[in-house]
């Protein structure tokens, strides 16, 4: 079993270490960390280095560009390792130690229930600020988040991607049918989820597994969940381009025309809001 885990860097100095000793303090260590850092300016590289010298599994991928953004660094890194599964992870955060061992474990069930499809598992995560202070103990409930819709109908993760890629695990082939991105993605956790829904399964985990930590540096970070009418109609440029990306993102993909879009949308905003109603009854 070869399990590469993928991590991007871009003047991560401030947290890399706390991310990168998580790694390292994880309960399975069977596994080979590739780093691509696109342009620092910081002490991220000396970071990396130093760590290099004291642990033999860690590959430092070197291509000459810099500046592609977080998206493209995980694409390059995703098309550079050879392994039998991948796990992508963000910079700042912090892996709580069994987060290996536990999405293994779910990977495990699914390919007894699924076969040798592209499968992908992913998990919640505990929101926390710059100094790892707890925040929400579920990302899923702070920023209302619905996996137990989301993942179980494309058209609507179309709509509302429920995976963060700092949580996920999958399998080769998962990453076969991810690549290339195609140039409209959003984000590559958002593409990659897509993708692997197309063609494989995916299943999540309802415990966190990470510590998701919050500053003012995020490319993407938690935002708690909101829903008011005059804020919608008050930012209805916003709305438009959101979801004009999200159609792009996942045009020809999922959706065959806009007003294949437009019709999931409706159903998908009366099955959130109608859950929200109730859980505010």
């Amino acid at each position: 079993m070869k399990l590469a885990i993928l991590l991007g860097t871009y003047n991560g100095g401030r947290f890399l270490c706390e991310q990168l000793d998580s790694l390292f303090a994880q309960t399975m260590k069977d596994f080979q960390l590739y780093i691509r850092d696109d342009g620092s300016t910081d002490d991220t590289m000396q970071i990396v280095q130093e760590y290099r010298q004291r642990y033999s599994n860690i590959t430092l991928v070197e291509d000459g560009e810099k500046n592609l953004g977080a998206k493209r660094n995980f694409e390059r890194l995703l098309a550079f390792a050879d392994a039998d599964y991948y796990m992508f992870c963000d910079q700042d955060d912090v892996w709580l130690p069994d987060k290996i061992e536990v999405s293994f474990a779910k990977m495990k069930q699914m390919e007894q229930q699924y076969g040798d499809i592209p499968l992908l598992v992913h998990t919640d995560l505990e929101v926390v600020d710059e100094e790892l202070n707890l925040i929400n103990p579920s990302c899923w409930n702070y920023a209302y988040i619905n996996p137990q819709i989301v993942d179980k109908n494309i058209y609507f993760l179309g709509l509302a991607n429920s995976v963060a890629g700092c949580t996920t695990l999958m399998n080769r082939k998962g990453r076969d049918v991810s690549l290339p991105f195609s140039p409209h993605a959003i984000m590559h956790d958002y593409w990659v989820a897509l993708c692997v829904m197309k063609r494989g399964k995916i299943d999540y985990i309802p415990v966190p597994t990470i510590k998701y930590r919050q500053h003012g540096y995020n490319v993407v970070g938690a935002t708690p969940y909101k829903f008011s009418f005059w804020d919608k109609l008050n930012t209805i440029k916003k709305v438009y381009q959101e979801n004009k990306e999200k159609y792009l993102n996942a045009h020809p993909l999922v959706y065959k025309n806009i007003l294949q879009y437009l019709f999931y949308k409706v159903q998908f905003s009366f099955i959130i809001h109608s859950k929200d109603r109730r859980r505010a009854l």
